[in-house]
C-alpha cells in the first residue's frame, strides 16, 4: 500500500509540473497567448489530459483532480511572477516556473492521495441498479 501511495503522488507531481511547463514554454513562445486565465487554463489541461493518459499506462494513475488544481495553482504563481520579472523572458521561465512549482507541487502532494479512491464505472452503476 505505501508503494503504491508513492507511485501516487508522484504521478500526479508529474502531471502537474508537465502542465506547468507547457504554460512556461507557451509564455516563452507567445506572452500574449499565456498570460492570465488563458495560461492558467492550458497548465490545468494539459497536468488533467497527462493524468488521465496515465490512467492506461500505470498500475496506480495519479487524480486528474489533484493535477488539475495543482497545475492551476502552479500557473497561476508562474504567471503571477511576471508582474516582478519580465514577462516572457528565460529569467521569467525559470525563476517564474521555480516560483509556481514551490506552490503548485505541494498542492500536488496533498491531494494526490485522491487518486487512490476508484473511480465507479458504468458496470457498478449498472449492477446497483438491478
Amino acid at each position: 500500500m505505501k508503494q503504491r501511495i508513492i507511485q501516487v503522488e508522484l504521478a500526479t507531481v508529474a502531471a502537474t509540473t508537465i502542465g506547468l511547463f507547457v504554460v512556461l514554454l507557451v509564455g516563452y513562445l507567445s506572452w500574449p497567448i499565456a498570460r492570465g486565465v488563458s495560461g492558467i487554463g492550458i497548465g490545468t489541461g494539459v497536468a488533467a489530459m497527462v493524468a488521465w493518459g496515465m490512467h492506461a499506462r500505470v498500475t496506480s494513475p495519479p487524480s486528474i483532480i489533484a493535477s488539475g488544481i495543482a497545475a492551476m495553482v502552479a500557473c497561476f504563481f508562474a504567471i503571477a511572477s511576471a508582474e516582478v520579472l519580465p514577462a516572457g523572458s528565460v529569467q521569467w521561465m525559470v525563476q517564474g516556473g521555480i516560483y509556481g512549482a514551490c506552490f503548485g507541487i505541494p498542492v500536488a502532494l496533498i491531494l494526490g492521495p485522491l487518486g487512490l479512491f476508484k473511480q465507479p464505472s458504468r458496470n457498478d452503476s449498472l449492477q446497483r441498479g438491478r
